[in-house]
This record gives C-alpha cells, structure tokens and sequence, in this order.
C-alpha cells in the first residue's frame, strides 16, 4: 500500500495513491497509475484510519519487543493504577489528544 497524506486532518487534505514508486522509472518509463485526490474529508479520514492503523500495530509490536530485551522500553504503553495516564490524552497540544478526537 503506497500512498501520501498532505494536511489529513485540515479542510483541504490532500490523498495521493497509485502503483507509482516516486521514482523516475516509475514516473517517466512503467506503466504505473497514480490519483491525487484533494478536499475530500471522507478519503482522507479513510486513508488517515489506515494510516493509524498500521502505525499502532508496529508500535505496539516495537514495545513488546523492547518490553522482552528490557532496552528502551517506554512504560507509558501501560495504563498506570490511577487516571494520569489520561492526561496526554485531554492536552490539546499533545499527539494523543488529536488522534483521540479523530475518533471520536
């Protein structure tokens, strides 16, 4: 899956997709196929979705890793007793906060 996200989450994203490499064979020589789809929420929310998708599922395995060789793990992958772990999660600064009001 090959595609280029540009300002998913503004009132303009754009959506480039296709068979294309970024390369110039792939550009100039093959016959290779690529969209540009621009302005459409819907898409790009789809694409973004996918996109987060994929990131969380190799995160998640990164930390499983790191959590059995005991190297740079990071323990804010687990929730704590109490409810400061949600707290990156309601800063509107913080990259949690503005992947959980995608979803909402």
């Amino acid at each position: 899956t090959k595609y280029v996200l540009i300002d998913p989450l503004s009132s303009d994203p754009t959506v480039i997709t296709g068979s294309a490499n970024f390369s110039g064979a792939s550009t100039d020589k093959n016959d290779e196929n690529m969209l540009v789809i621009r302005g459409d929420l819907r898409v790009a929310d789809i694409y973004l979705t996918e996109f987060m998708r994929i990131f969380n599922h190799f995160h998640s395995r990164n930390q499983i890793r790191a959590i059995n060789s005991n190297s740079n793990y990071d323990d804010s992958f687990h929730c704590g007793i109490d409810a400061s772990w949600t707290t990156p999660y309601y800063n509107p600064k913080h990259h949690k906060c503005q992947e959980r009001l995608l979803f909402m």
